[in-house]
C-alpha cells in the first residue's frame, strides 16, 4: 500500500497524518508532498501523525531529517505523534530521539507547542 498523506492547518501549524508503509519511492512521496506543503505555508510549524503508519525505513528516516532540516532552517518546529513501538525503536538506535520532538498524540503537540 502506497502512503497516504492527509493534512489540515491549524493556527501556526500544518498537521499531516499518514498510514501505510514509509520506504522506498513513498520516502520520496512522503517528503515531496511535506516540503510542497511547507514551501505554500511558509512560517508554520509541522506536526506529522505516525498512528496509522506500519513501516518505516532508513531513507523514510532521512526524508524525515530533510524535513527536520529545512524547518530548522526557516526557526520552525518538526514534532512526531502517535509514533508506533518499531519506529521509535529505529529512532532510538539511530539516536533521532535527541534531534526529534515525540510527543503521544496530535492535541498535546499542539498544546505544548502553540506559541
Amino acid at each position: 500500500m502506497p502512503v497516504k498523506i492527509e493534512f489540515e492547518h491549524r493556527d501556526s501549524f500544518i498537521i499531516v497524518w499518514l498510514e501505510g508503509r514509509i520506504g522506498g519511492e513513498a520516502s520520496i512521496t512522503m517528503y515531496k508532498e511535506i516540503k510542497s506543503l511547507l514551501v505554500e505555508e511558509k512560517g508554520k510549524n509541522l506536526i506529522i501523525d505516525f498512528g496509522k503508519v506500519d513501516f518505516i525505513d532508513s531513507s523514510g528516516l532521512g526524508s524525515l531529517v530533510a524535513v527536520n532540516s529545512h524547518l530548522i532552517k526557516n526557526e520552525k518546529k518538526l514534532i512526531l505523534t502517535a509514533v508506533p513501538e518499531n519506529m521509535m525503536g529505529l529512532l532510538k538506535i539511530t539516536n533521532l530521539t535527541k534531534i526529534l520532538k515525540i510527543v503521544p498524540t496530535v492535541e498535546e503537540a499542539f498544546e505544548k507547542f502553540n506559541s
